[in-house]
């Protein structure tokens, strides 16, 4: 069984260890200008490459606008995505994108058109070029957390009746249908992986989807959850919670990696829940953003900040007030 210090190889890129660190929006964060991207998202994904983490997945990224530079990808925000690819690559980890299809200002998905959807499928398709271009190792397409890509892939919600509705394979069609286009223009090592939850709205779904991307060409699974959070319960001795377990359910029935996810706050549960065989890798995220250097804290035994599990977390209105900066480092 691996440990949480093995490397691990997907699409030939060998990730020197089995820390990811999720995409978390750093709300706070501003960019200066027209860009969204700046200066502290800079510092931010450096900072966490440079204690070790060995896949870092960037924060949730609209793909409206790549077409006309618009949005999240106009020119300032390109020069600091291109500086966090370049500073994570130096600092040795392996660094992708995670692209979201879309917003709530967009409207319900059962409204639109067919030819809204191709133009938000080729949106798609061209921010992962763009990824590749910017010197991005991949991307992550969002179908999780009930947001635009979550929706055509839940059954419940989905009641489109074009081909981008109906059977699972015309539900996940967004996405699937561009991969072979992206994959003739990216490199061939270019990971491509997807965001997901089990229940999409049962888990017998989550299962089948898992598997038809895995057919399709997606090279990694990251398991959240879907439109709603799972309330459990987990089985006797699981000391995880039940978005984990949806991760471990997964992992089950594909043979590539699977991210595990949620509540992974101190380094014993991190190095657990790889060793224990219940995902390939770790995903922190609240963690990480308490404490930039927590990866160090997991291979090292370096002291850290822990996060505290607000039950509202600052990091979603003012970031200078996570009361994690205002502890001392704990073993």
């Amino acid at each position: 069984m691996p440990t949480v210090t093995t490397p691990i190889t997907i699409r030939g890129n060998i990730i020197r260890n089995r820390i990811a660190m999720l995409p978390m929006v750093t709300f706070s964060f501003k960019g200066g200008g027209d860009a969204y991207y700046g200066k502290q998202h800079v510092e931010h994904y450096t900072n966490a490459a440079r204690a070790g983490a060995g896949l870092i997945i960037l924060q949730s990224t609209n793909v409206v606008g790549v077409e006309r530079g618009e949005g999240m990808w106009t020119a300032g925000s390109l020069e600091a995505l291109r500086a966090i690819a370049r500073n994570a690559t130096a600092q040795g980890a392996t660094v992708m994108m995670q692209l979201a299809g879309g917003s709530d200002a967009d409207g319900d998905i059962n409204d639109w058109s067919t030819a809204d959807v191709l133009d938000r499928q080729r949106a798609l398709k061209m921010a992962a070029v763009k990824a590749a271009e910017l010197g991005f190792h991949g991307v992550e397409y969002h179908f999780a957390h009930g947001f635009t890509l979550c929706r055509f892939m839940d059954a419940a919600y989905n009641q489109r009746t074009d081909e981008f509705g109906g059977s699972l394979e015309n539900r996940l069609r967004i996405v699937t249908d561009i991969l072979p286009e992206v994959r003739e223009q990216v490199p061939d090592n270019f990971i491509i992986s997807a965001r997901m939850g089990e229940f999409v709205p049962t888990a017998e779904d989550g299962a089948a989807a898992a598997v038809h991307l895995e057919r399709c060409g997606i090279d990694l699974l990251d398991v959240s959850f879907g439109m709603r959070m799972p309330e459990g319960p987990v089985p006797e001795g699981f000391e995880f919670s039940p978005v984990t377990h949806s991760g471990y359910a997964i992992k089950r029935v594909v043979s590539i990696p699977v991210i595990g996810v949620y509540g992974i706050r101190t380094p014993g549960q991190a190095r657990r829940l790889v060793e224990g065989g219940y995902a390939d890798m770790a995903g922190v995220g609240r963690a990480m953003l308490a404490d930039p250097g927590f990866a160090s804290a997991v291979l090292d035994g370096t002291p850290y900040r822990q996060c505290l599990a607000c039950k509202r977390c600052f990091w979603f209105t003012d970031h200078t007030l996570c009361p994690a900066g205002k502890l001392p480092e704990t073993l």
